[in-house]
């Protein structure tokens, strides 16, 4: 009991110095002297994630002065840091990072002067983002004083929409823990994609496992087995005439996919497909009849006809019971 009371003060405690951290933020930045040869920009690898999917921002960091720039968690490098902070459109507030969040967004960094580097920082594991909501992220540069920061850019998170849901325990759990399995789509890049969420119930719907499987054409309705393994199949239409078939084994993680084969196709169109090659073979075989009646043997034959066929003087070789007498 004694052990719970002391965690809990601690934890309060963390949480009172990350809310001091981040009022006094807006004051801090301020007062840091802006770079006049650093230069960053940010752009979300996509302006909606699912709830559960990695968040990702693409950050791109140049450098125009004489001197390289170095961010490292060692020794004299320390001071330079990379820090992405992000406030929520809703209760306008700073995020708070976790609890053991890295020093830097970005753990190393080298910028020789003139040069420009991009890296991709996953927000997850500085913040909580696992629940949905419109948010604004800004990527500061810091090095030794000078700062150099983004504009805001807004991403959403977004609950997806569910096609099908099963549970089931995984290979060694509780049996009274069952996992939840949903196979889930979103519209991205002007076409839908579907995604496997696998979420706890029991830690209320925390997200468990996460995995993109691509394109979807929602013409079949996608499809998610298990076999005696307990190797999970998704087959998802991908295009009018072809199916993709994953497999993946859910009870690691992270979650490792095993195979994939997108070039499965469907009856019809193997029917139209075997169609098209009966035809063609067929035409290529006209073709070749063709090709034989108009060779040489060929032609040698029929002059050989044509001159059995007629007698000297142009008389037609017919038997004289058919000739007309003048």
């Amino acid at each position: 009991m004694q052990r719970d009371s002391s965690r809990s003060r601690l934890s309060a405690f963390f949480r009172a110095v990350c809310l001091f951290a981040a009022a006094a933020l807006p004051a801090a930045r301020s007062a840091a002297a802006p770079s006049a040869t650093l230069r960053v920009e940010a752009a979300p690898a996509t302006l909606e994630f699912v709830r559960g999917e990695p968040v990702v921002l693409n950050a791109t960091f140049a450098n125009s002065g004489r001197t390289a720039l170095v961010v490292d968690d060692y020794g004299e490098w320390l001071k330079n840091t990379i820090k992405v902070y992000v406030r929520n459109d809703d209760t306008h507030n700073l995020l708070l990072p976790r609890q053991g969040a890295p020093h830097s967004a970005v753990e190393s960094l080298v910028l020789r002067p003139g040069e420009s580097k991009t890296v991709s920082i996953r927000l997850g594991e500085t913040y909580d983002l696992s629940s949905q909501g419109r948010f604004h992220a800004t990527v500061v540069l810091d090095r030794d004083g000078e700062t150099a920061e983004s504009r805001p850019v807004s991403f959403s998170i977004v609950e997806g929409i569910e096609l099908s849901a099963r549970t089931r325990v995984p290979a060694g759990a509780d049996e009274s823990r069952p996992l939840r399995y949903a196979l889930l789509y979103w519209t991205r890049n002007q076409g839908e994609t579907l995604f496997l969420r696998v979420t706890d119930p029991s830690r209320g719907g925390a997200v468990a496992a996460f995995v993109t499987l691509g394109a979807l054409v929602r013409v079949a309705d996608p499809t998610l087995e298990f076999d005696a393994d307990g190797i999970a199949t998704v087959v998802q239409q991908i295009s009018r005439d072809r199916f993709a078939r994953t497999r993946l084994d859910l009870d690691v993680t992270p979650p490792v996919v095993l195979e994939r084969d997108a070039n499965l196709l469907s009856a019809d169109a193997l029917a139209e497909r075997m169609n098209a090659r009966a035809i063609s073979e067929r035409i290529d075989e006209r073709q070749a009849e063709k090709e034989a009646g108009s060779g040489f043997f060929s032609r040698r034959r029929e002059r050989t006809r044509k001159q059995i066929s007629v007698k000297p003087g142009g008389a037609s070789a017919v038997p004289a019971e058919t000739q007309v007498q003048p």
